[in-house]
């Protein structure tokens, strides 16, 4: 059986031996990469194709947060696991958002990992048993991110050029100019769109395209 592929990022040596350390025990896994800060974890996932990235938020040249969008952008199914000392809401509902399949703390044990890791592996999520009041006070918080974000990336690339410009405020007949399909093309899209996010107005569509950062205020 193909071993599952893992690039560790985080900005200190000592934590990524003590992850490739915890890992050594399963051989059903295997380390491929490692990457000190974002630049490096870019080229590590273009050029290693890892399955898993486990990562920290604080890396030294960019948060976690944009680190996360950059790599999801770049291989929508890959799987992120953040591992990291920040238990703060705000994190982990928007990495959940975007995307991530598993928010681990440092502080529990690294044991953790491995069931991150699993749930990863099936397409699952998971949240470290460090942070109960997360688990106990928002859950409909974390279950609202996963399904928006599924919804999300339903979208193909056509339909959120097509959510973009609908957000911008550009009518049909401008977005049929500009994309140089028909106006009756554009409102094809514009009714899958709405259908997929379940939405029924263009500014529910706007708060989207703003949540998801396709247009900025």
């Amino acid at each position: 059986m193909p071993k599952t592929k893992i690039l560790i990022a985080d900005g200190h040596r000592v934590v990524m031996e003590g992850i490739k350390s915890a890992l050594r025990a399963h051989p059903e896994v295997e380390v491929v990469g490692e990457a000190l800060n974002h630049d490096q974890v870019l080229k590590q996932v273009r050029a290693l194709k890892p399955e898993i990235v486990i990562m920290d938020i604080s890396m030294p040249d960019l948060n976690g947060i944009e680190s996360t969008r950059q790599i999801k952008r770049l291989v929508p199914k890959i799987s992120i696991i953040i591992f990291t000392m920040k238990s703060d809401k705000e994190y982990i509902i928007d990495l959940f958002k975007d995307g991530i399949s598993a928010y681990v703390l440092k502080e529990g044990r690294l044991s953790e990992l491995i069931l991150a890791i699993n749930a990863a592996k099936e397409g699952g999520t998971y949240l470290s048993t460090s942070s109960p009041t997360i688990l106990l006070n928002h859950p409909k918080d974390l279950e609202e991110a996963k399904h928006d974000n599924e919804n999300f990336e339903s979208l193909s690339m056509r339909e959120r050029e097509v959510l973009k410009l609908l957000a911008n405020g550009k009518s049909i007949k401008e977005i049929a100019a500009q994309l140089y399909i028909s106006p009756k093309t554009v409102e094809s899209h514009k009714y899958n769109i709405m259908s997929k996010l379940n939405v029924r107005t263009v500014a529910e569509l706007t708060k989207i395209a703003i949540k998801e950062k396709l247009i900025q205020l």
